[in-house]
């Protein structure tokens, strides 16, 4: 039977780990002039047994028929080998080959995503600073961030994260200061950090780019435990992928109206639409009970009504014939 990635990103890695609990520190002089993260939203709780939990429902997209093509693909496992963590170098390469590489076998087709280690942000003026990994999706020449990554060893304190109150350290206020500076400068709400042991998700909920600089911006933040979580991290950084590739999609929407009303603006740090309630309330539910949903065929956005045969589609096609290269 083959092997797909359902088959491997639900499950956790297999080859044993030395941990030599070496840690390092992060004092970026750039990463200074940004704000701490303080209002953090915490999706992961501790359990009695010592585990996690977690659910991605209150601030992700929910599932859409792509994911269930992606989780369809074929994927291979990691060769049989045995790991020891010390240097950064070294959770680095263990997150690519355990964790990055069975995830991004599902991007293959639908629609394909390129991660990249150590580069500058895709923008037209230069910036020094690089982020450990950057994983991108290219149209028409042009090249989205979906979510970068930083790589650590043994500086995340998952009580602080887990708890929401970094302020009582100064190494993870550091830390909060350089992710949401990497989040501005390439221009990308969606975050993680591995240090080895502990996986930490983050998004910036900017209604608008700028937003990601501000001191109050709401932050989602999912904190993995590697050998105590009931999430599998495969699972986890699939998910983020998810939602920046929503954010993607809706970046390329076209001008839409649908059932006759007209968006007032679009939500910055996941794509989607904002409408006018009949009261004048901005609302993200369609006043006129449209549902949006991705069209597995093409990965196009539509909008259709579950009581007659109304069909819009917010974007072009992301992958088959009409899919623009």
């Amino acid at each position: 039977m083959d092997t797909t990635v359902a088959d491997l990103v639900y499950v956790d890695p297999v080859n044993p780990i030395h941990d030599t609990g070496y840690r390092t520190q992060t004092d970026k002089a750039w990463a200074r002039a940004y704000h701490p993260i303080r209002n953090l939203v915490v999706h992961t709780r501790v359990g009695q047994d010592r585990q996690t939990y977690s659910s991605f429902d209150a601030a992700f997209h929910s599932w859409d028929e792509d994911d269930t093509l992606r989780m369809a693909c074929a994927a291979a496992p990691p060769n049989q080998r045995a790991w020891r963590l010390e240097t950064e170098a070294d959770c680095e390469l263990w997150f690519h080959t355990e964790i990055s590489n069975i995830v991004l076998a599902a991007w293959n087709e639908y629609r394909g995503v390129t991660q990249s280690s150590h580069i500058k942000p895709p923008r037209t003026d230069r910036i020094p600073e690089e982020v450990d990994s950057t994983y991108t999706v290219k149209v028409r020449n042009e090249r989205t961030v979906l979510a970068i990554g930083e790589m650590k060893r043994n500086l995340v304190e998952n009580v602080r994260w887990q708890q929401g109150s970094l302020g009582g350290s100064m190494g993870q206020v550091k830390l909060s200061q350089e992710l949401r500076g990497y989040a501005d400068k390439y221009q990308c709400p969606h975050v993680f950090c591995f240090d080895g042991k502990t996986l930490v998700l983050l998004q910036f909920r900017a209604n608008r780019l700028e937003d990601i600089r501000e001191e109050h911006c709401p932050v989602d933040c999912w904190v993995f435990p590697r050998d105590s979580s009931t999430i599998p991290l495969r699972y986890a950084l699939y998910m983020l992928l998810v939602q920046g590739f929503r954010r993607f999609q809706g970046a390329y929407a076209q001008p839409l109206t649908v059932g006759g009303l007209a968006p007032q603006s679009r939500q910055f740090f996941d794509g989607l639409p904002v409408w006018t309630s009949a009261d004048g309330d901005p609302v993200l539910e369609h006043p006129g009970g449209y549902q949006r949903s991705v069209d597995p065929d093409s990965g196009a956005l539509r909008w259709t009504h579950p009581e007659n045969d109304d069909l819009v589609w917010e974007t072009e096609a992301f992958w088959g014939e009409h899919a623009a290269p």
